[in-house]
Parts: C-alpha cells; structure tokens; sequence
C-alpha cells in the first residue's frame, strides 16, 4: 500500500447534470439529473472528511456536472450533511461554473469566508457560442456575461478558466481583451483535450510553435490592461522554477496517489485525475476504487486491486517520463487521464497535450519570467532534448 498521502483535493459530484452540452465536454452522464443524497453526503464525512489525510488545507471542489443547477441551499444542507458525518467543519470550497444560473442566493452563498468561484467563458461571443452551446444548440455567452455581471456586482472575485481550440489560434487578442474586460483577478488557459469521452481534439494537427505564438500574443494583450489579470500558466511555470531552484521536483496531484479523491454522485471513489470518474474500463474496474457505503476508512481504497493495477501503471509512466523528459522537473509526470485518452494507455510518455500545455508553455512564459534560473533551465532542456 503507497504512503498515505495529503489530501489537496476533494471532488464531490453534487450532480452529474449539466444545463450546457459544451461540444468539447468529457463528462460522460451530463444527461443524467441524480443529486447525491443525504446518506452519501453523511458517508463522505465519515470516510473522508475524517480522515487524518484531510487537513485544514484541503479543498472541497463541487464538480463534475454544473453545480449551480441545484439550489444554493442544497449545498448549506449538504455541508451539514458532510459535518454530522465528519465530526468537523467544512472548510474550502471551490466551484466552476458557467455563471448561467445566478441568483441571490447564489451571491450570498459564494459571499461566504473560504468559498472561490471560477467561471467558464471561452472569449467573445462568437468563439465561446460555437462550442459552448445549450441542448438546443443555443450559444451561451450572453447568460454567462449576465453572471459575471452579477458577481461584479456584488463584488464577489472570480477567475476565468477559457479552453483553447483551434479556432482560437488566430484570435489571441480577442480572446484575452475579453476575458480581461469580464474583471477576473486571473486566468487560465486549458488546452482542449482528448479526455474522458471527448474522443478528438480540434488541436490534433496544430505544432507547438503555433500554439507558442498564440500564447505570447495572448499573454503581451493582456498585459495591457490595468489591472493586469494574472495568468495562471505563468504562475504555474515561476512555482516551478522556484521549486526547480531550490532542489525540489514538482509534484504533480493527478498521479500523486491520493492527493485527489473523486467522489461520484452514488458514492464511488476514485483518484488521480478527476476526469477518470465515470469512464468504463474493465481493466480498472470502471476506475471504482471503492463506496463510501462499503468501507470503513479511506485506506482501504488503496488496497483494492483495481487502485493498486491503475497505480503500477501510471508510475510506470511517470518513472518514463523523469528518464526521458527535459521537462518533468515543471511538470511530474503529465496526466494520466490525457495519456489514457491519447495512447489508451497510462505508462505512456509525451502527449499532444504535453506538447501544448506543458513544452510550448513553458518555452513561452519562461523567457517573460525574471528569474536568474531561466539560462539553466534552457540549457538543461537543451541538453536532455
């Protein structure tokens, strides 16, 4: 059995339902309208929230559906639930949204000490309204910008998390005056894809210098703005030299075991990353890693055959990736969801996915960095790659 490890994250699917039918989306039930009930809820406090491995700093993350379709009050009740169960308080919460339905309620609620909110929004209209559409096809920008707009008004802080397709490419400017006029204090580009049951990415031909140049473009347009939101991959990449820097390698939560516990909305558990929630695979026993109603305490997912095969296998691919990679010290390893979905295998190494999100990124963000680690970092990659 691995080490226990600290518990960052804990992804509780409130709901699998999803108003929006984004056309990129990997969840698998976003049909489905179940909601976790109360004895789940009280089962995750006993086996979760309990745990000596969750700590003050753990995060709660409701996700995996679009939380804001259950009421507000659902979730006062539900942290009731998850504090009978647990024997202590809930502490950080964080939600993503498409900021499509809220309400007062909603405002009050995302008021409260300890609760962040991220709003999905893919730049202007007609980017966003080509993928982010309803079940009738319909864009959705609009009530997204009637979200944010009420989350300003109430001066509540948000981030923005924006996907990159290909049609964004060419539209770099656009996208980030945009996002930077909707007030986020920062924002974070996530690269579309293959993932879950988001079987082809429209980036499968796009090269690294296109995706470079797209970014410094982005980057150098919101830097114009003042306040400048912060850009996460940037934040992302001086932690990492920072770490670099000091001796340590970065750990990655995705392939850490543990880090990230995922909990479905009927009580399955699983781990590493989020996205494996939901997916069919015989051999990983559907990534089922085990039910808040069947066991007693969280380690006994880590002894269930299906964790300790899903374990072997993404370490594999991680030990493949230090020998090989002049860049694993800024990433740990990739995510084995990414590497599952693009090579059907876990012990995998470089991905398009890598090669975008992790090698152009870094290759862009690290010479805007000042840091006196940027020449050393180039000549190891140099040397490595």
């Amino acid at each position: 059995m691995p080490a226990l490890s600290k518990l960052d994250l804990l992804v509780l699917q409130p709901t699998p339902f999803c108003n929006l039918d984004c056309r990129y989306c990997y969840l698998p039930h976003r049909s489905q309208t179940a909601r976790m009930d109360d004895d789940t809820l009280r089962a995750v406090g006993r086996t979760i929230m309990a745990s000596p491995c969750t700590t003050a700093d753990t995060t709660l993350l409701w996700h995996a559906g679009e939380p804001c379709v259950l009421p507000a009050t659902w979730y006062r009740e539900a942290c009731l639930r998850l504090e009978e169960g647990g024997g202590r308080a809930v502490g950080r919460q964080a939600f993503q949204t498409n900021a499509t339905r809220i309400d007062d309620a909603w405002l009050d609620y995302f008021a409260q000490p300890g609760v962040s909110v991220g709003v999905s929004l893919d730049g202007p209209a007609e980017i966003n309204d080509h993928w982010r559409v309803d079940r009738r096809g319909r864009g959705s920008f609009a009530r997204t910008m009637q979200g944010i707009a009420a989350l300003r008004g109430a001066g509540i802080p948000f981030h923005v998390i924006c996907v990159v397709t290909a049609a964004s490419l060419d539209h770099p400017e656009r996208i980030a005056h945009a996002l930077a006029e909707t007030g986020a204090h920062s924002i974070g580009l996530n690269v579309e894809e293959v993932d879950g049951i988001h079987a082809r990415s429209s980036l499968t031909r796009v090269e690294e210098a296109q995706y470079q140049q797209f970014l410094c473009r982005f980057s150098e347009a919101l830097a114009t703005h003042d306040p400048a939101p912060r850009l996460r991959e940037a934040d992302r990449v001086r932690s990492a030299v920072t770490a670099w820097q000091q001796g340590q390698g970065l750990r990655s939560q995705e392939n850490t075991p543990g880090a990230i516990i995922s909990v479905g909305v009927r009580g399955d558990i699983s781990s590493f990353s989020p996205e494996l929630l939901g997916l069919t695979s015989e051999a990983y026993d559907d990534f089922r890693f085990g039910n808040v109603h069947e066991i007693g305490e969280l380690s006994e997912i880590f002894l269930s055959r299906a964790f300790l095969r899903c374990q072997r296998d993404i370490s594999r691919g991680v030990a493949r990736c230090r020998k090989s990679c002049a860049y694993f010290g800024l990433c740990g390893g990739g995510s084995p969801s990414n590497k599952l979905g693009e090579t059907g295998r876990f012990d995998a190494t470089e991905t398009r996915h890598c090669r975008l999100s992790v090698k152009a990124t870094v290759d862009t963000l690290l010479d805007r960095l000042e840091t006196t680690s940027a020449p050393k970092m180039q000549e190891r990659r140099h040397a490595i790659g």
